[in-house]
């Protein structure tokens, strides 16, 4: 096979593998739109007024836009559409959850991966296994031994088993990270005197900075998101989280009209969006660090 030969055969190849590309970042476009209709639909429909949203054929721009909606959730004197007290209770059972999770997902990480003891792998086991276990199957121990603490209807009530639901994410994700680091490092602490818990937050926790990172994000998601566990543990109005108050919103304004349910569920994005857009190369880092050792 001649040099020219060779040239026109590599030519070839690199044509087809551009040709590849080129009809998989179409195929991921087309995906990608079909996949932000729904969500660009419940934005469309918030801002605009009454008697366009149900007008066929459907209006893709609103106009004139109007924020009556958005004012209407977050301003009604029903008991049913207090969407910004709901939204105050979800934050702060995201935050609450996000603490615990992180706090006790790392003490309970770090041993199961830097420390030999009995029992270890089994423990671990144990852990990894209960993620099989669905949510559903625990509710009821889960409610009678909310309800013998007198936590129903409280933060501490949503916040600590909301926490218990992603416990054993958090340490798996946080071991795996936990084993990449060199024991070089902690020997030379403890040359110096530095004891277990001081190795562990002056330099264990500093080099886990990315994968906490990425429990705290995932923390909050399934916080904010979580509609099951607030609806059976709350029982007062002005405690619900956000997806219940969401749900009661759709009750109370379902025979008038779709605007307020539009502007309650876009206002209920916001806050994941604006996480993923700030935080979403941490999520990928903290995985992808996670995954370096078995």
């Amino acid at each position: 096979m001649g040099p020219a030969m060779t040239v026109a055969a590599a030519g070839g190849l690199a044509g087809r593998a551009s040709t590849r590309r080129r009809v998989l970042a179409a195929v991921m476009v087309a995906v990608a739109i079909l996949w932000l209709l729904p969500a660009v639909w419940v934005l469309v429909t918030s801002l605009k007024r009454p008697e366009n949203i149900i007008r066929m054929p459907p209006e893709w721009i609103p106009w004139p836009p109007t924020l009556a909606h958005y004012v209407e959730v977050l301003f009604s004197s029903s008991r049913t559409a207090r969407i910004g007290r709901a939204f105050l209770n979800s934050a702060v059972v995201s935050l609450g959850s996000v603490v615990v999770v992180v706090i006790t997902s790392a003490m309970a990480a770090y041993p199961l991966a830097r420390m030999q003891f009995r029992g270890r792998n089994a423990i671990f086991a144990l852990l990894v296994g209960s993620l099989m276990i669905p949510n559903a199957v625990i509710l009821v121990p889960q409610y009678v031994l909310t309800q013998r603490l007198g936590w129903l209807s409280t933060y501490q009530g949503m916040i600590v088993p909301e926490a218990a639901m992603t416990f054993a994410f958090g340490v798996f994700l946080l071991r795996q990270f936990f084993l990449t680091i060199p024991h070089e490092l902690e020997d030379a602490a403890r040359i110096d005197g530095a004891g277990t818990w001081r190795v562990f937050t002056r330099i264990v926790l500093p080099l886990s900075q990315p994968v906490l990172a990425a429990l705290a994000i995932f923390a909050f998601r399934s916080a904010w998101n979580d509609f099951l566990w607030p609806l059976i543990a709350v029982n007062k109005p002005d405690m619900f989280p956000l997806p219940v108050a969401l749900a009661l919103l759709r009750g109370a304004y379902a025979s008038e009209s779709y605007g307020p349910i539009m502007a309650g569920a876009t206002l209920s994005a916001l806050p994941l969006l604006l996480v993923f857009v700030v935080a979403n190369r941490r999520i990928v880092e903290g995985v992808r660090v996670s995954g370096l050792k078995g």
